[in-house]
Order: C-alpha cells, then structure tokens, then sequence
C-alpha cells in the first residue's frame, strides 16, 4: 500500500431521499460496507478511514474494519455541507498525505481495480486530480446533471487511452472516484480543475444511489 494515499469514505446519518442510505444491503453487503472493501482491498491506498457524525455507520465503519479517527462535526453533517469542507476537516485531524481519495458509499460497484487505475493514471500522466466518468449519450439541458469536458481516458483498455480528443464523446462525473494531490486541494479547496483528468468507468460501476428505484437496480445488477 501507499502509504502516502489516505482514502475518505464519507458517509453522514441524515439521508432524505432513502433513509438509512449507507446502511442498506445490496446482496449480504451494506453501501458502507462495500466503499470500505474497495478501498481496503486496493495497492494504492495507505490508510483507509471513514468521516461520519453517525454511531451506527461508525459500528459499521469499524466491522469492515476501517478506521475512525474522528466524529465528523454536526456542522459538517448537513443537507448544506460540502464535501470539499469534509475532506479538508478530515485533512486537518489527519497531515502528512501526499494524495487524498474521497469515497462515497452511494458507488458501491466501484472496485479496488477502479481506484488503482485512478492513481496509476494521474502518476503515469503527470496529473494532479482524477475523477470518474462515465459515457452519456448527450448533454442536452436537464439531462446531464454533472458534465465533465476534460480529457478521458478509458481505463478499461488495456492501453490507456485518451478518448474524447479523438471521437466527440460526452461524459459525466460519476461520484465514484475523485483523487487529488493534497497540496493541490488545499490551495484550491476543490476536487474538479480545468486540469483535473477523467478515467471512464463503466455503467455498472457509475451506478450512483440516490433513490429507492436505483437501490432495485443494483440489486438486479447483482442478480438478488
């Protein structure tokens, strides 16, 4: 492992839409519980720890054996907090990261693949940010919520491979993945720069919770 990557896994109590979001199951495996595996399981990672303001999810947190070094501040765990103020607190509790990697629960088919192909690529390339993408059909009004207009490498290919130079692809952020230099963040305080690289991932692994109807999806996806 990298010793110098620290992985956030984010994940606060109040959840409107689906009540309990990071704790429901898809399979024998919670939300929560599947951002940890992912994050433990991956080489790059150094130190894997969860911010929540939730004694349940931090029981949770803690069975899949991820640390908890702090309790997130109810400031810092509303419907207005941003992640970019969580990850900076946790930032401050924990110095000494070259790389900081923010995981949400809501990606619970992100791998441990994922995450190395991210950190492989901004080292391979030279740059300071990553994000996953995935591949949209347009951008139209209404129906993107987040492009991404960036350069986009397809990491599934065995040879990375800028995409969206060569063919006029539109693509999305995911929320699966989003690795940045720590220096880099705490100048900026933000994830996404005009320098920020995309690597594509697939349908399944940007499947992103946020209602009861994508919960069902992802229990068809795993065949339960």
């Amino acid at each position: 492992a990298n010793k110098k990557v620290l992985a956030v896994i984010t994940a606060r109590g109040g959840s409107k839409r689906v009540p309990r979001k990071n704790l429901r199951k898809i399979g024998d495996q919670t939300l929560l519980g599947r951002t940890v595996q992912a994050a433990l399981n991956a080489e790059t990672v150094g130190r894997c720890i969860l911010s929540s303001d939730c004694s349940e999810i931090i029981e949770e947190a803690l069975d899949y054996g991820c640390d908890v070094p702090f309790v997130r501040p109810s400031e810092l765990a509303t419907d207005s907090a941003k992640s970019e103020d969580v990850l900076e607190h946790a930032l401050h509790n924990l110095p000494g990261f070259d790389w900081v990697l923010l995981l949400q629960p809501t990606s619970p088919f992100r791998t441990s693949d994922d995450i190395d192909s991210a950190f492989k690529l901004v080292q391979k390339i030279n740059r300071n940010s990553c994000v996953g993408v995935t591949r949209v059909q347009s951008l139209i009004a209404g129906t993107v919520q987040h492009p991404f207009d960036g350069d986009v490498f397809n990491a599934a290919a065995q040879k990375q491979q800028l995409l969206n130079a060569s063919a006029r692809l539109s693509f999305a952020l995911n929320g699966a993945i989003y690795l940045i230099k720590t220096s880099q963040f705490q100048s900026t305080k933000r994830l996404v720069d005009p320098d920020t690289v995309g690597i594509e991932m697939s349908a399944k692994t940007s499947l992103d919770i946020d209602t009861f109807e994508d919960l069902k999806s992802a229990a068809e996806l795993m065949g339960v």
